[in-house]
């Protein structure tokens, strides 16, 4: 029953990643995945928005180039400002608007991820950091966001909407191969297991 469960929900972010695959363009769009959870998509990262009373909470901000336009797409789903963005890893089509946000707004990563950044030079490294497992509540919405081992960095974060079912994987739910980065502390033997920890939580519906 276990392996019948986790295949149907394989199947569902094969389904997941290439519908928003198809629509990726090289301009930035915005589009609704479920009520009150939206994706940026274009270069770089998909960018999940979650809507909520009280503000807006961004999984990943893309590259420094695409602030204005991140804050203009996020205006045409709330009129609300960006309260929290959750990077899911280092790299800078995930993490590269940090240092914009961070004007407006807290950023949270995990402390690995945090840790590469300022290995790497980055700007904008996240002020607030956790190493297991942290919870955003904005506007009556919990976002859950766990470290569930390494992969395709040794910091991942999966950022789970436990109301909507829904997950973002950022780049450990990339493409139909694992894309390990060795040298910042990827594992491809520990991806599988970090693999199915993220089938173990209940959902129906991936962002990749």
């Amino acid at each position: 029953m276990k392996i019948i469960l986790k295949s149907r929900l394989i199947v569902v972010f094969l389904v997941t990643f290439i519908s928003f695959t198809v629509i990726a363009q090289d301009r930035l769009s915005i589009a609704e995945v479920k009520d009150g959870l939206h994706v940026i998509t274009g270069p770089g990262g998909n960018i999940g928005v979650r809507v909520t009373a009280e503000g807006v909470i961004l999984i990943d901000d893309k590259y420094p180039q695409d602030f204005d336009e991140i804050q203009s797409l996020v205006a045409t789903v709330s009129d609300l400002p960006v309260k929290y963005v959750i990077n899911t890893h280092h790299h800078g089509d995930h993490s590269g608007s940090n240092a914009s946000f961070l004007q407006v707004a807290d950023v949270i990563a995990h402390k690995n991820a945090r840790d590469n950044m300022i290995r790497g030079d980055q700007d904008g490294p996240p002020r607030l950091i956790y190493t297991n497992q942290t919870s955003v509540f904005l506007g009556g919405a919990e976002v859950r966001v766990y470290y569930m081992g390494r992969g395709h960095t040794n910091g991942d974060s999966v950022v789970y909407f436990p109301d909507l079912k829904t997950v973002h994987g950022g780049d450990l739910l990339h493409g139909t191969a694992p894309f390990i980065d060795y040298a910042n502390g990827g594992s491809s033997r520990s991806w599988v297991n970090t693999m199915n920890n993220i089938l173990s939580l209940d959902w129906n519906t991936a962002i990749p």
